[in-house]
């Protein structure tokens, strides 16, 4: 099916089918301006496909577990008779 691009006040908006399986197809104008990887939002009336960035999975782990953690202040230490008590509360 042919895709004809609709002009709607200098928006350019596509009519898309989806297929049995749930895929759209997207016109090569829209695909080359995206990229590879795209990220679907839910917007209000409706969803925005935006530009994504491609992470190696590995690259983003190692990131991860090598930053520094966020500190929300001095950590407290408590005196051994006020952890017995959570330890009792808890239980």
């Amino acid at each position: 099916m042919p895709l004809f691009p609709i002009n709607i006040s200098g928006n350019v908006r596509y009519k898309l089918k989806v297929d049995s399986k749930g895929r759209i197809l997207l016109p090569r104008e829209v695909r080359e301006e995206l990229g590879d990887v795209v990220i679907l939002e839910r917007a209000e009336g409706g969803f925005v496909l935006r530009r994504g960035s491609s992470r190696d999975f590995l690259e983003e782990f190692k990131r991860v577990m090598t930053a520094e953690p966020p500190r929300t202040g001095e950590p407290e230490n408590w005196p051994p008779s006020r952890m017995k008590r959570v330890w009792v509360t808890t239980g």
